[in-house]
């Protein structure tokens, strides 16, 4: 179900031309616009292109990042730091461990993504590993790493500690005198993981978001740059070059292209994990032995 806003979000993370910004008005460069090219140009399957490499990188990076997670706050549970710190650490920690575990699903999302229809560089997942493999090397697999990574150990940072605060503040307005037996707070309290995790991956994925953006540019770099987004990214040496040539040739607010399908993806599919996430959490506590 979200598939589409992921290939919109990506589409326009790689357009380059100059654009116009409104407040709640359409554009005729926006997440609109843009979903109505693609349907126009290649039919409802344009929207779900580089679906099953997707696939792949959501089930294993979920799995990777909430094992590490685990591991590495329950360790830190024996120093001195603060609950939030503990937080901070551990989701940097398991969103970089888990981002470079699967990156190159990642990569190959893009790739699926960016490519033209009627031009197509990768047919099928196998035949890219093998084609990426033999022009791009392992290096090939791993094109953006970096961005990559100082962008999700902060993000995952970002959340873990947003939820940790919004979760401890529900709580204290949950107990409290006032508002404490509110009908509407008790009818929250069965989904209070997904409202938060929500709001929590709002914020994170607003604050880091360039980064994101940069990344989708660096993925598509190679021998077959001009084959990708219809030959619109230019060729870039870093991620410092990208970020620079961003800014003075498309404009800083060019930086958060496709922000509005991303955040209404990322809510949704925060809210469902940690929804899972937190109801297997209290099963596991309930049946623990004492």
């Amino acid at each position: 179900m979200i598939a589409p806003f992921d290939v919109v979000k990506i589409t326009l993370q790689l357009q380059t031309q100059q654009r116009s910004y409104a407040f709640l008005r359409p554009t005729n460069d926006g997440m609109l616009a843009c979903a109505t090219r693609i349907l126009r140009k290649e039919g409802v399957r344009g929207l779900f292109k580089g679906n099953l490499s997707a696939e792949y990188l959501y089930l294993t990076y979920g799995a990777a990042q909430f094992l590490v997670f685990d591991t590495i706050e329950s360790a830190l549970r024996k120093t001195s730091l603060p609950k939030r710190a503990r937080s901070f650490i551990g989701g940097a920690l398991a969103g970089a461990i888990a981002t470079s575990a699967t990156y190159p699903f990642d990569l190959l999302r893009t790739r699926f993504i960016a490519q033209e229809t009627g031009n197509k560089v990768h047919k099928s997942i196998l035949g890219a590993i093998k084609q990426i493999h033999a022009e791009e090397g392992v290096r090939g697999f791993y094109r953006g790493l970096w961005p990559a990574c100082l962008q999700i150990m902060p993000y995952m940072g970002i959340v873990f500690t947003s939820y940790d605060v919004l979760a401890s503040s529900y709580s204290w307005i949950r107990h409290s005198m006032l508002v404490g037996n509110s009908p509407v707070l008790r009818g929250l309290d069965a989904v209070q993981d997904a409202i938060i995790g929500g709001s929590a991956a709002v914020i994170g994925k607003t604050c880091v978001y360039p980064l994101d953006l940069v990344r989708k540019r660096l993925q598509v770099q190679g021998p077959q740059l001009t084959n990708f987004a219809y030959g619109a990214v230019p060729k870039y040496s870093g991620m410092a070059n990208a970020l620079s040539f961003i800014v003075r040739n498309e404009g800083f607010l060019a930086l958060f292209r496709g922000l509005t399908p991303a955040l209404i993806k990322a809510a949704p599919a925060s809210a469902a994990v940690f929804y899972i996430y937190g109801y297997t959490r209290d099963f596991v506590l309930t049946v623990r032995p004492e």
